[in-house]
């Protein structure tokens, strides 16, 4: 995740005078606690302690110049997070949730098994090649079937197809309704 990108930088800081290393064990903490907030998926907290880290950067880089080209590093990758918890806000997963649930948190083995299905039909000297239209349902069945929600999933499109629409169902009944008052021939 992008947190990592904080990591390295603020592990990279090699402090010299004492406001110095302050501000990377400062920076440690804060960096640490934001991704414990990103793997609860508390979003609201994590920009809280993204804009602390912020402030951080912008209050020292005038008083420590060897620090200035790492914390400005720093925020920039701070904006690129800004906007990553801004564009996927909806839809974070809290890691820990899952974690504690026994749920699958990687995908891996999901895109494996589809990746070796699809090696195998996407090859150039296959005869039955698969569109690739084709391939991608395939991986969301083979998603589903591992994340064992296929038959949720299939109750639910069979519910969508057994629903008529409305425009449907008024001709349906006009149909009848004139089959009804035709004479028969017999």
């Amino acid at each position: 995740m992008r947190v990592r990108y904080l990591e390295q930088i603020v592990r990279g800081l090699l402090p010299r005078s004492e406001t110095e290393q302050y501000t990377k064990e400062a920076l440690q903490t804060y960096v640490n606690k934001l991704r414990w907030r990103f793997w609860h998926a508390n979003a609201a907290k994590a920009e809280q302690r993204m804009r602390q880290i912020s402030l951080l950067c912008r209050i020292v880089v005038p008083q420590t110049p060897r620090f200035a080209r790492s914390l400005e590093q720093l925020d920039y990758r701070l904006g690129e997070l800004f906007a990553y918890l801004e564009s996927n806000h909806g839809s974070t997963i809290a890691y820990g949730k899952r974690h504690r649930e026994h749920k699958p948190i990687s995908t891996a083995m999901a895109e494996s098994a589809v990746n070796q299905v699809v090696n195998a039909r996407m090859c150039k000297c296959q005869q039955m090649r698969w569109t690739p239209r084709g391939a991608h349902l395939l991986a969301q069945v083979r998603c589903a079937v591992i994340n064992g929600d296929l038959a949720t999933k299939l109750a639910a499109y069979r519910a969508h197809i057994d629903e008529v629409p409305e425009d449907v169902s008024r001709f349906r009944e006009f149909l009848q309704r004139a089959a009804e008052a035709e004479p028969h021939a017999f």
